[in-house]
């Protein structure tokens, strides 16, 4: 059972605790029977970006691929939460001290089109990452494919497999991933391709349909870091065949740092036994004799006590994601780029990223073709409440629903006032 009100009973536990809204009262636009209308029209989505993001008001936020703001949603469960943790009896009171993780994995299931059983979570994507590679019985000769400029977080967990013997193959790369290299270096000795499905620096995203078949044809292992996209761009991750399928919460999934949703394979589950234990990954309860007997899912994969704060932050964001749809997520912020691309060359820039269908995400990095004034630039814009990444080969611009084209164009005037 989830500690959780319904959307209606927020309102009123607000106002109960002093967080700012009367007993009643609901966000702008909204409706009684529909206090957090969805995205529609261009009327509907500036209304519902007024009511979940009322202070990105004061500025213009552009950068999901590094943190999200918070929902207003989010913010006030996460409140509550902390009310509820100065009043620990109440919670025991009403029996639901324990965060619910099954009704957060049924709604990311959904997100994901994938069993709710296969779905779980673990404190970071860098965490999944490594405790998926890790746990392969790596054989000495064996090999791991990764792109040469992946990540951090995917490149050094394939490094630290070379104390065992591991050959760690890095893909050339010129800017981002070629999947057709990465396939290429797939031979009978390797294990496991870790790669992103959507590039940290430029956004080009990958086929990860065309990776997951060919990794399942050949015998490997897919496990992707998709950080970058989740929440962004609509994903099937039960048609793509991936093994290991990982975002963070914090970014374009508006959470808060402390969890990441994973999505395993019963192939990888098969194969793969994790490399640490503890009893939130058991079958047997907590009061059994201690013996080894993994959860089915991907609930192996839990090994203690989960961040509640972060797992209810999620959980309110994800609702938000499914009330929009994350299709017509990704064709708002596909109109956002649009609009940055068709008036970049007059601000003085030029595209770093691929916006061909195949291979667009929801952010780009564009460049005024120098390093140290994109650096000057990104300074700049911080001190009007502008806020973009300084990201490789340019500046990263990371737009998510509740931006609109005026934010893009007030982005671009101030740019201009750099020349």
């Amino acid at each position: 059972m989830s500690n959780f009100l319904s959307r209606r009973d927020f309102s009123r536990r607000a106002a109960l605790t002093g967080l700012g809204l009367g007993i009643g009262q609901v966000p702008v636009g909204a409706s009684d029977n529909d206090p957090f209308p969805v995205m529609g029209d261009t009327e509907q989505s500036t209304r519902l970006a007024a009511a979940e993001f009322p202070g990105q008001r004061e500025g213009v936020y552009l950068n999901h691929a590094a943190s999200s703001p918070l929902p207003h949603r989010t913010a006030t469960a996460l409140r509550l939460h902390l009310a509820d943790r100065e009043r620990l009896f109440h919670l025991y009171q009403t029996g639901t001290q324990d965060y619910s993780i099954p009704t957060l994995q049924a709604k990311v299931a959904r997100l994901f089109n994938a069993p709710a059983e296969l779905i779980g979570f673990v404190p970071s994507t860098t965490e999944a990452m490594a405790g998926a590679l890790n746990g392969i019985d790596w054989k000495p000769g064996d090999n791991v494919v990764v792109p040469a400029n992946e990540f951090p977080g995917v490149l050094y967990p394939c490094l630290h497999l070379e104390r065992r013997g591991v050959t760690v193959k890095q893909v050339p790369v010129e800017r981002h991933a070629d999947l057709d290299r990465v396939l290429a270096a797939i031979d009978g000795r390797t294990r496991a391709v870790a790669i992103s499905w959507v590039h940290w620096l430029t956004g080009h995203r990958l086929d990860i349909a065309r990776l997951g078949a060919e990794c399942r044809k050949a015998g490997v292992l897919s496990i992707v870091d998709a950080i970058q996209g989740v929440g962004s761009v609509p994903v099937d991750v039960t048609a793509a065949q991936v093994d290991l399928f990982v975002a963070g919460s914090y970014k374009w999934l508006m959470g808060i740092p402390g969890t990441a949703a994973i999505y395993t394979s019963p192939q990888l589950l098969a194969g793969v036994v994790p490399d640490r234990a503890g009893h939130a990954g058991m079958k047997t309860s907590v009061y059994d004799s201690p013996r080894i007997e993994w959860s089915p899912g991907a609930a192996r994969f839990h090994v203690g006590g989960p961040i509640n704060a972060a797992l209810i932050a999620l959980e309110h964001s994800v609702d938000l994601l499914t009330e929009v749809g994350v299709p017509r997520i990704a064709s708002h912020v596909a109109g956002l780029l649009d609009a940055l691309a068709s008036r970049a060359e007059r601000a003085g820039l030029r595209l770093n990223s691929d916006l061909s269908a195949p291979h667009r995400s929801t952010f780009v990095n564009v460049t005024t073709g120098d390093a140290l004034r994109d650096d000057r630039v990104v300074k700049a814009l911080v001190a009007q409440r502008i806020i973009v990444g300084r990201r490789g080969p340019g500046i990263r611009v990371a737009p998510h629903l509740h931006n609109s084209v005026a934010d893009i164009e007030r982005l671009l005037e101030g740019i201009r006032a750099q020349s």
